[in-house]
C-alpha cells in the first residue's frame, strides 16, 4: 500500500499547482498566526536565554532575519534556497554549472571497461559531461515568505566504447534543451541575536518541481536513431514535491549554515516510470575577510534510490540490456562531496546590488548501485543582481 499511489495513479499538474497556490494563500493570510505560533512554542526557551543574556548586559532580539550587507550574507552560490529575502526585493540569479563524470564504480570499488563486458554489456559509457545554464528569480512577498523560481537550460554529452572487441567502435550521444522548472517559497521561521550569542535563523523550504524537461530525447547510436538512456533524458516527466529545512548563523567575521532537502516523486511519467526519491543534508562554513569578500568551505551528503517502473523505449529485457545507463535498477547511489567556495560583493551600480559567487568540489565517497559513471569534480559560477 505504501507505494500504491506512486505507482496506480498519475497526479495531474493542475492538482499540484493547485495544491501548491492553496499552501501559499494560506501563508500569506495567516502570517500573523504563524509567528504567533512559533513565538508560543520558544516562549520557554526566549525567557531562559533572554535572563540569562540580561545578567552579563545583553539584550535578546527576536524575529531580525535582515543580515547586513556583506559577503557572507548569502551561502556558497552552489547551494539553493539558503537565504531569505525582506519584504518588496527582488533577485535574479545566473548560475553556470559543469560536471564531469569519468570512471565506472559498482559499490565503493571501480571497475575497467572491460570488466563491464564481462557482465554481459556490450556497450559501455565511459565518460560524462553535464552543462547547466541555470536562471533564477527570489522575491520577498512580506515579512515571512520568499517566492523562488528556477529554470534550467542543459546540455549532456557521453562517451561510449562498442564493438566486438570492445573499443572497435566508438561513439557519442548529446542532449540539449530546458530542465523541469522548480517553483518554491522560503518561510521564515524563527531568528534570534544577541552580541555574545550571534544571529541564528530558521526557515523552511518548500516547492514543487514540474515537469517542462523533455524525457523522450533521441540520439544517434550504432544500433540507428533511438531513444537515449536515463542519463540523458532531461527532465523527470513527474511532478515532485521538494522540502526542506535551513539553518543559517553568523557572528563576527565567521558565518554558518545547515540544510537538509528532499525530493519525493508523487507518480510515474507517462513513459512508465519515475526516478528515485532523493534527499541531501549539507554543512557550511564561512569566513569574511572584509565586507565585499568570503571564503567557505562545504560538506554535502546526497542518497538517491533506483527508479521505479521503465520506458520501455530505453530499457530492455534483462538478458538483452545493452548498456547500464538503460537499466532503472543500476540508478541509486550515495556520495559525500567537499566543496570550496568565495563570495563577492561588487560595488552597487544603478541602484541594484550585484554578488558574483564560485563554488567547486570534489567526491570523498562514493557508493553507486553499479556499474555507473562516477563523478570527477563538479564547479557553479554565478551572478546575483538585488533590487
Amino acid at each position: 500500500m505504501e507505494h500504491y499511489f506512486k505507482k496506480s495513479h498519475h497526479f495531474r499538474l493542475s492538482q499540484a499547482i493547485l495544491i501548491f497556490t492553496c499552501v501559499l494563500i494560506l501563508n500569506i493570510s495567516t502570517t500573523n498566526v504563524f509567528a504567533a505560533l512559533l513565538d508560543g512554542m520558544f516562549d520557554g526557551f526566549e525567557e531562559s536565554l533572554s535572563q540569562r543574556l540580561a545578567k552579563d548586559g545583553e539584550q535578546l532580539t527576536i524575529g531580525n532575519f535582515y543580515t547586513p550587507e556583506r559577503a557572507d550574507s548569502h551561502g556558497p552560490i552552489g547551494m539553493m534556497g539558503e537565504h531569505t529575502h525582506n519584504i518588496g526585493e527582488l533577485m535574479f540569479t545566473y548560475r553556470y554549472m559543469q560536471m564531469e563524470m569519468d570512471g565506472i564504480r559498482d559499490g565503493t570499488s571501480s571497475l575497467s571497461p572491460l570488466d563491464v563486458r564481462n557482465r554481459g554489456f556490450t556497450v559501455v559509457p565511459t565518460y560524462m559531461k553535464m552543462q547547466m545554464h541555470m536562471f533564477g528569480a527570489m522575491y520577498g512577498v512580506n515579512e515571512t515568505l520568499t517566492l523562488t523560481a528556477m529554470l534550467p537550460y542543459l546540455r549532456n554529452t557521453m562517451d561510449h566504447l562498442a564493438g566486438a572487441t570492445l573499443g572497435a567502435a566508438k561513439f557519442q550521444t548529446r542532449s540539449e534543451g530546458a530542465g523541469d522548472l522548480k517553483v518554491g517559497s522560503l518561510w521564515r521561521l524563527y531568528a534570534f541575536e544577541a552580541p555574545s550569542i550571534g544571529a541564528h535563523r530558521f526557515h523552511l523550504n518548500f516547492g514543487l518541481s514540474l515537469p517542462t524537461g523533455d524525457i523522450t530525447q533521441k540520439g544517434t547510436t550504432p544500433l540507428g536513431v533511438i531513444r537515449l538512456p536515463y542519463p540523458m533524458q532531461l527532465g523527470s516527466g513527474t511532478v515532485d514535491i521538494l522540502p526542506g529545512l535551513t539553518y543559517g548563523g553568523a557572528k563576527g567575521n565567521t558565518s554558518w549554515g545547515l540544510q537538509a532537502l528532499g525530493t519525493y516523486r508523487i507518480a510515474r511519467n507517462k513513459a512508465g516510470y519515475s526516478k528515485g526519491d532523493e534527499y541531501e543534508v549539507g554543512a557550511y562554513g564561512a569566513y569574511a575577510w572584509t565586507n565585499w569578500l568570503s571564503n567557505s568551505i562545504r560538506f554535502k551528503w546526497r542518497h538517491w534510490f533506483d527508479y521505479d517502473g521503465q520506458d520501455t523505449r530505453i530499457t530492455r529485457p534483462a538478458a538483452q540490456q545493452l548498456v547500464f545507463t538503460a537499466d532503472p535498477d543500476l540508478r541509486g547511489g550515495q556520495q559525500l562531496d567537499i566543496m570550496g567556495g568565495v563570495n563577492v560583493l561588487l560595488p552597487e551600480f544603478l541602484g541594484l546590488e550585484h554578488r558574483l559567487g564560485v563554488e567547486g568540489g570534489v567526491p570523498i565517497y562514493q557508493n553507486l548501485d553499479g556499474p555507473q559513471l562516477e563523478t570527477d569534480w563538479a564547479v557553479t559560477v554565478g551572478w546575483q543582481v538585488i533590487h
